[in-house]
């Protein structure tokens, strides 16, 4: 059975991944705008469907226990 701790950790990697996807993709984006290069068909519903994605899970996952929690 796997470690509860192990999939906590990789839920909250892969939400943290997801949200740089995401910003990387917008990135991309402004940066082929700014040398004039054209976006293919879809990518900023792409981008879109990664912030959706993203906060999804965030909504999913219990919050982290923090030094104040008892």
């Amino acid at each position: 059975m796997p470690d509860k701790d192990d999939i906590s950790r990789r839920r909250r990697v892969l939400v943290l991944d997801v949200t740089q996807a995401a910003a990387k993709v917008s990135e991309l984006i402004h940066e082929a705008r700014a040398v004039n290069l054209p976006v293919e068909p879809g990518v900023r519903e792409g981008r879109d469907a990664l912030v959706r994605w993203a906060v999804l899970l965030e909504e999913l996952l219990p919050p982290e226990r923090g030094l104040g929690s008892i």
